[in-house]
């Protein structure tokens, strides 16, 4: 009997011992301690427990996961240790498993709050949002104070285009958490979705006072200065991103858009660097092929700089790789089903004259942003929705609801869109209820724009093919999922014609064709025709937008629109046609 007190006394103090040395970071000589004690004793619990701490401090999570499976073999239902096995298979990308794990703590305690809020977390990695949304409301029934919870639900919110809620849960989550951060943070991201730059950059400089390196909300508050044109400021807030993160070539790249002479040899050996580290992210390094492809650029190496653009992007598209793929099948194949088949009961539709909306519709990179801003801009000034995607989330929200490609009832629909619509600030009587909605992608849904506004204008903003196709892919647009090979830009190009030639078949006086090029050409002559087709007054301020000092752009156009019209020449994109034959060989339109 002492020989067993005295032998639980040793591995006592070889333990004590063992979690001294954890303690001071001393990994190697703890994890040595512990083995020792299950050379002696294989059933030590605390023993695999420290060891699997160790594994994971090193991020070892294959032996992470099995070390915290010999304990869970010893404590079935220690509820940490599957929680910890949960956590090391969502690591391993084992969700399946990982899921197993969580559901098995609600089963022997469902008032557990971590695990529904793991199972959210997997959800929303998933874009499962109902799913995830489901369980962070769970989490918040068992913990009212849980303010990661409150945060996340008002990520899946945000992502859901629910503003008002998203904002709602990110404040709770503030309330009983002051410091946290990512909160702040996506307030600014709210707003800045609403236009609302002031209070988006009120929360970015809240983030920063309670942390000045949180390089994020310098990065976004660059963003933000450079919506509204306040370049010096944005060119500042990259600085500073700069400074407390040297080693991201995101910042390079953005402060290059506003200071192009940060171009020199320095940056592209340091660039280099970064893609040369072990240590780069896939989004870093998307980004310093996409600054590689500047500098190829400046010096007409063509072909160099479309490999780089190419590498760039292939990489961009991996750093986001669940979400982009979700996008595809969605722009591939969900929306042209809803483009075909979508249908509203139009039987004993009232005619409603109110809401006048200028759809302005085509592909990125083709204007439309120019076209926007001189329709917002004359002597009668509009609402401008920017990219409102209204229409998109509505249709998608009504189909979820009804369980069915048919929409209802046009007069219920219209009103739902009109509230809509004014509670993004874009009804206002003086404007007689005319505003502009630059979904571009509302092309999808032509038919059911004819028959929910019946006096709506749509202008389709066209540009030479291969300007807005290399633009494009220069631009980076990082929302976009097709955007990131040229294989799926064209095929999107190819979708989007096909479908306004359908629609004009039997609808040909409906859409307004904008010629790009003639209206750099000839402004004033063509905005003429643009502002007649819209019912609208001209004069020489629709010609002098960039004049104005509430003018705010989220788009890649941002800088462009800031100066008056020129004319940009076709021939500045005609190098890589060279590069783009296959191309023409499969699709007519490109020749």
């Amino acid at each position: 009997m002492n020989d067993v007190i005295k032998k639980k006394q040793t591995l006592k103090e070889i333990f004590l011992n063992a979690c001294e040395k954890y303690s001071k970071k001393d990994f190697k000589e703890s994890r040595s301690l512990c083995y020792k004690i299950l050379s002696i004793d294989s059933n030590y619990f605390d023993a695999l427990g420290l060891l699997s701490n160790i594994s994971l401090a090193n991020r070892d999570f294959k032996e992470t996961k099995s070390l915290l499976v010999q304990a869970l073999n010893l404590q079935p239902t220690n509820i940490t240790i599957l929680n910890n096995i949960g956590t090391a298979c969502v690591e391993l990308n084992e969700f399946e498993n990982a899921s197993k794990y969580y559901e098995k703590i609600i089963k022997i305690n469902p008032k557990n709050v971590n695990a529904p809020y793991n199972l959210g977390l997997m959800a929303y990695r998933a874009k499962d949002l109902t799913k995830a949304k489901n369980y962070f409301e769970e989490t918040i029934k068992l913990q009212k104070n849980f303010a990661l919870a409150f945060l996340a639900l008002g990520n899946v919110y945000l992502d859901l285009k629910n503003h008002e809620k998203a904002i709602s849960n990110y404040k709770q989550a503030i309330e009983f958490n002051p410091n946290l951060i990512p909160a702040y943070n996506n307030l600014g991201l709210v707003y800045r979705s609403l236009n609302d730059i002031k209070n988006a950059i009120y929360f970015y400089e809240k983030v920063i006072k309670i942390k000045n390196n949180y390089v994020n909300a310098h990065h976004n508050l660059a963003l933000a200065f450079k919506e509204i044109g306040d370049i010096k400021k944005s060119i500042k807030s990259h600085e500073m991103a700069i400074k407390h993160e040297p080693e991201n070539s995101i910042h390079y790249f953005y402060l290059s858009e506003l200071k192009k002479d940060i171009l020199d040899k320095n940056l592209k050996s340091k660039i280099e660097q970064i893609l040369k580290s072990n240590k780069s992210s896939k989004t870093n390094i998307a980004y310093g092929n996409f600054l590689l492809s500047k500098y190829e650029r400046n010096s007409q190496n063509y072909e160099k700089d479309l490999n780089y653009l190419i590498k760039g992007h292939r990489y961009f598209f991996e750093s986001k790789k669940t979400k982009f793929e979700l996008g595809l099948k969605y722009c591939f194949n969900d929306t042209k089903q809803i483009s075909r088949e979508a249908k509203v009961d139009d039987i004993g539709v009232k005619e409603d004259n109110e809401i006048k909306p200028i759809f302005i519709i085509g592909v990125p990179r083709c204007g439309s942003t120019l076209v926007e801003k001189i329709i917002g801009s004359g002597p009668k000034k509009l609402p401008m929705g920017e990219e409102t995607s209204i229409l998109e989330n509505f249709i998608n929200s009504k189909i979820l609801e009804n369980q069915s490609l048919n929409l209802g009832k046009v007069n219920d629909i219209r009103k739902s869109l009109f509230n809509m619509y004014r509670n993004k600030g874009l009804l206002l009587s003086e404007s007689n209820y005319t505003f502009t909605d630059k979904t571009l992608h509302n092309f999808f849904y032509l038919d059911l724009i004819k028959k929910i506004f019946p006096n709506a204008k749509i202008i389709n903003c066209n540009r030479n093919h291969l300007s807005s196709i290399m633009s494009i892919f220069q631009n980076n647009l990082t929302e976009i999922s097709w955007a990131h090979e040229l294989e799926n830009i064209f095929k999107y190009f190819n979708n989007y014609l096909e479908i306004i030639k359908n629609f004009k078949k039997a609808s040909a006086n409906f859409i307004y064709e904008l010629e790009y090029e003639k209206l750099a050409k000839n402004p004033e002559e063509e905005s003429k025709k643009l502002m007649d087709f819209c019912d609208l007054p001209w004069d020489e301020s629709c010609l002098e937008f960039y004049k104005r000092k509430d003018l705010i752009s989220k788009t890649a156009s941002n800088l462009q629109i800031r100066k008056a019209i020129y004319k940009s020449s076709i021939d500045k994109y005609m190098p890589y046609k060279n590069y783009l034959k296959k191309y023409k060989e499969k699709y007519s339109w490109f020749n």
